[in-house]
């Protein structure tokens, strides 16, 4: 039972790697786009190529975003149906926003996917609730809190240092120079969530290997993560343009210095905060946060905050639906597992 459901966890796992890309990609390449700092084939295939550099830099570099998150003790079985459960999960949401243009957190979704499942077992094998409820829940709160605040915070307040340093040059040497930064940012941010992207479901099958029997799990990561490369800058170069539209172009009318300040704002804070102090800091939310806090520091209205308001919307009800939905997964397949 343990190798079929190990199995299935594969196959899933594989369509989610294109998903992820493809609903990720567009938090690096919309505003590049947009400003013409690049030309869509150019961004898709520099993200592609980060992304996938980005993912196969995960091992040299030893970055272990997920150690905090210490899996509570059960039953094999169960562990994987968990781990079923909650990629399942994440795949049909991941799906459905990108459809509806909403640039939500594959990084929450995913922790919530699990601990949804986690909460799930507690009523069915005798999992020890307290170290359910005791699961790391203040770190993907916080951040999933607090990110959007600093990244807009900090974009609306670095537009102010960049009209400072502009003010009396040359318009056309400004767009310029602030488009030449914005490709530089776009292929940093895309690193970034490649390095990101690659814990986040190394993480997913270093808890499924050892309940499956396998020996040695580790050893099967350096194979995996070429996987993860291929199949994550594969769905990059998709380009993800409806999302991409949405952040571009439906919710903040943007100049290439703001688009600078947005840009940089992301990649800055997804190397301070997701990689140097390893918290689980959302692209996505880090991304449209510093496009609408650029945006809006502005003399004249160019956010669109009825928009807005619908993207926050997503983002509030991204772990309750994932979570949910695995939870319910998890009890759903329970009678076909032993334990």
């Amino acid at each position: 039972m343990e190798i079929l459901l190990l199995t299935l966890i594969a196959l899933v796992l594989l369509p989610n790697l294109f998903v992820a890309g493809m609903h990720d990609v567009p938090n690096s390449i919309a505003i590049p786009t947009r400003t013409r700092a690049l030309t869509p084939r150019i961004a898709t295939r520099l993200a592609a190529g980060a992304n996938a550099l980005g993912v196969l830099m995960t091992i040299p570099l030893g970055v272990h975003l997920f150690s905090w998150f210490e899996f509570p003790q059960m039953d094999p079985q169960m562990i994987l149906g968990v781990v079923l459960s909650a990629l399942v999960s994440l795949l049909g949401w991941n799906l459905y926003t990108y459809f509806r243009g909403m640039p939500t957190s594959t990084t929450h979704a995913l922790l919530a996917a699990l601990i949804g499942g986690a909460l799930a077992s507690m009523m069915l094998d005798g999992t020890d609730s307290t170290a359910v409820l005791h699961l790391p829940w203040a770190a993907p709160l916080a951040t999933l809190l607090l990110s959007p605040l600093v990244a807009f915070g900090l974009a609306y307040l670095l537009v102010f240092l960049a009209v400072r340093v502009a003010r009396g040059a040359d318009p056309d040497t400004v767009n310029e120079t602030s488009r030449t930064v914005q490709a530089v940012c776009a292929g940093l941010t895309s690193l970034g969530t490649g390095l990101q992207q690659g814990q986040r479901f190394s993480f997913v099958l270093l808890l499924s290997l050892p309940a499956a029997g396998v020996s040695d799990a580790a050893s099967w990561m350096p194979a995996a993560y070429v996987v993860f490369a291929l199949l994550i800058g594969l769905g990059c170069l998709t380009g993800g343009w409806r999302i991409g539209h949405m952040l571009g172009h439906r919710l903040v009318t943007m100049d290439p210095m703001r688009g600078m300040v947005s840009t940089t704002t992301t990649s800055a804070l997804l190397f301070a905060g997701s990689l140097a102090m390893a918290l689980p800091l959302s692209t996505s939310l880090t991304a449209a946060s510093s496009v609408i806090g650029a945006g809006s520091n502005q003399r004249f209205a160019t956010v669109n905050w009825p928009q807005a308001v619908r993207l926050f919307a997503y983002w509030a009800v991204t772990p309750l639906v994932v979570g949910g939905a695995s939870a319910v997964l998890v009890l759903a397949i329970s009678p076909l597992l032993e334990f």
